[in-house]
């Protein structure tokens, strides 16, 4: 059936061909907000794995620190026991020298004086010390008796490194210096359970 329109006003038109004209135009801040969040999401987890890691390293620079002053007074200690131990060492080397330079001066000269007794036609005119170190000077009437006193030191075992510096003759005899070391031999081992032996005494001093 056709129908005509006979009052002669136009149709409209209906709404619904303008949709098509109201789609959104606002969907770039929205990809820009999305980018710059994915940024600012990415930055911030840099940041925290970069922070975890440097918070790592300081904790590992710490305990290396405390490890090494650890070792440093290790070495420390170990030099001052060191120290200790050579102070020790040097003060039992000056108190056994001190013994020996107590007993020294008594015993040296009694077998000093018991290697002259024995010895003809010797005298001694002066005598130094100088710890286990003597000088002397001396007569003999023949460089035979004089070589006869070095003998009777040597005989003595307490006297070792005898130097006969010189000898020179004087109107028949002849004057003579010497030098020599005291030096006590070591006492024999004792048996076991037994206190060690002593040195043995020098003999009586007899005349020339």
């Amino acid at each position: 059936m056709i129908r005509v329109n006979l009052s002669g006003a136009p149709k409209r038109k209906t709404a619904r061909a303008s949709l098509n004209l109201s789609a959104p135009q606002s969907a770039l801040p929205v990809v820009l907000f999305l980018v710059f969040g994915g940024a600012a999401a990415g930055g911030y987890w840099w940041y925290s794995e970069t922070s975890a890691r440097l918070t790592e390293i300081n904790a590992t620079i710490t305990q290396a620190e405390a490890q090494r002053q650890a070792l440093d007074a290790v070495i420390k200690q170990d030099q001052m026991y060191e120290a200790r131990k050579a102070a020790l060492e040097s003060r039992i080397k000056v108190i056994e020298g001190l013994q020996r330079n107590q007993v020294s001066p008594v015993v040296s000269l009694d077998f000093l004086a018991q290697a002259v007794a024995e010895t003809q036609y010797v005298w001694l005119s002066s005598l130094d010390q100088n710890n286990a170190i003597f000088s002397m000077s001396g007569t003999g009437t023949s460089v035979n008796a004089i070589a006869d006193f070095v003998t009777n030191l040597e005989r003595t075992r307490y006297f070792r490194n005898i130097n006969l510096v010189n000898a020179q003759d004087a109107q028949g005899n002849f004057t003579f210096s010497m030098t020599c070391e005291f030096a006590p031999p070591a006492p024999p081992p004792a048996p076991e359970g037994q206190a060690p032996a002593a040195a043995p005494a020098p003999a009586p001093a007899g005349g020339n």
